[in-house]
C-alpha cells in the first residue's frame, strides 16, 4: 500500500470516529425584540434575588425544527424569545395580582413553578 492511499485511509478513518457533526443550515430566528422590559419592584431582596435565579432558568425556546441523520444535520431552526420579552413573560406569570410588585411568596411559588 503506497503511503499516499494510507493517508487518505487513515483521514477517513478518523473523520468517521471523530465525534460531532456536520451542519448544511442552521439558524436561530430571535422574536419580539422590539418589545421593552416591563416596570417592576419587589418586595424585597429576597424576592428580586428568587425571581432573578428563576429568570436564568428559563431559557425562552419556543420550538423549531430539525432534519437529519445520525452526525450530519441537514436543516436546523429555532425561535427563541428576545431577553425583554423572556423577563415579560416571567413578570407577567410571576406577578399573580398584576399590580407591578412581586412579593417573596410571589417569587417562591414562581420558583416551584419553574422546576
Amino acid at each position: 500500500m503506497s503511503r499516499r492511499t494510507m493517508v487518505v485511509s487513515l483521514a477517513a478513518v478518523a473523520l468517521a470516529c471523530a465525534p460531532g457533526c456536520v451542519t448544511l443550515f442552521s439558524k436561530v430566528d430571535v422574536v419580539r425584540t422590539e418589545e421593552a422590559r416591563r416596570p417592576v419592584k419587589f418586595e424585597n431582596a429576597e424576592a428580586g434575588a428568587s425571581f432573578a435565579a428563576t429568570l436564568k432558568k428559563c431559557d425562552g425556546n419556543l420550538g423549531g425544527a430539525y432534519v437529519g441523520v445520525p452526525f450530519v444535520t441537514l436543516y436546523s431552526r429555532q425561535k427563541t424569545l428576545s431577553d425583554s420579552a423572556r423577563f415579560n413573560d416571567a413578570v407577567a406569570r410571576c406577578d399573580t395580582d398584576q399590580d407591578g410588585t412581586i412579593t417573596e411568596a410571589e417569587a417562591k411559588i414562581f420558583a416551584g413553578s419553574a422546576d
